[in-house]
Formats: structure tokens, sequence, C-alpha cells
């Protein structure tokens, strides 16, 4: 899933939830179950290089698209946690990615369970109509719960 989509899938935890850590562990979790809806995504096996630019541009325009949904309050603690919170599994993933095996992901060893049970859940599709729908509909879902 595209992280416009998780960074903005993000920001209820932040209106409705008051703990930080909370905030963080609760858009996590979210973020791993949006993940089991069909979806479509960057897939960096596409590209002959990791595509660091479509990753940025992603990115960017997530938050973005957060800034203007809720002005001033995108700096604020309980929205850079959720945001945190939303991102952290794919940031995780895309670090494990670019360590090819060998040399430094031995040191990474301990956490591969999380790579194949965040690889288990993924859902995807080549087709970005087919796989953008959800994602717009969790964006719509989201946008009301903050409005």
């Amino acid at each position: 899933m595209l992280s416009f989509t998780h960074t903005l899938i993000s920001l209820p935890f932040a209106v409705y939830l008051n703990n930080p850590l909370i905030i963080f562990v609760s858009a996590f979790i979210f973020h791993l179950l949006a993940d089991s809806f069909l979806h479509w995504n960057i897939f960096p096996d596409e590209h002959k290089r990791f595509p660091f630019h479509i990753v940025a541009i992603d990115i960017t325009s997530g938050l973005l698209a957060a800034w203007l949904l809720i002005t001033g309050q995108l700096f604020t603690w309980p929205f850079i946690f959720a945001i945190a919170g939303g991102n952290a599994p794919d940031v995780i993933q895309t670090i494990w990615i670019i360590i090819k095996p060998g040399k430094y992901r031995k040191y990474l060893a301990w956490a591969a369970p999380f790579f194949n049970f965040h690889d288990r859940l993924q859902v995807e599709t080549r087709h970005p109509a087919k796989g953008l729908i959800s994602q717009f509909i969790l964006i719509l879902l989201a946008i009301y719960l903050i409005v």
C-alpha cells in the first residue's frame, strides 16, 4: 500500500487517542490490517534500482495531503507518532530490502519472522485501478473520521 495512504489513514489515531505510544502502536497495527486489503503498491522488483525518487514522491505527497487536512497540527506529537507508526512497517521492510543478503543483514536476522509475516499479509495487485479502490475507500473513511 502506498505511503500516501498509510499516512492519511493513520491520522484519526492522533485525533481520537491521547497517549503517543498507543497512537504509534495502533497506527502500526492498522498498517498491517490495511495491507491485508487488495491494494496496489510501488514494486521495487520492477525497477533496475530501488525507486527512491518514486518513493520520495509518494512520501512527500502523503505528508502534503496530511498537512492540508490537519493544517497546523501536522508537527504536533500525536500526529508525528501516528504517521510514524502508520508507516513504520514499510520503512523497516524497505531497509530490509535495501540491505541485500550478506554481511549486514545477519545483524537483523532476529527480525526475519516479522518480514515474513508482513510479506504474507500483503494482498497486492499489479493493476493500479483495482488496487487503488480500497486505498481510496480507506482514505475517505479517514477523512470522514477527522472532519
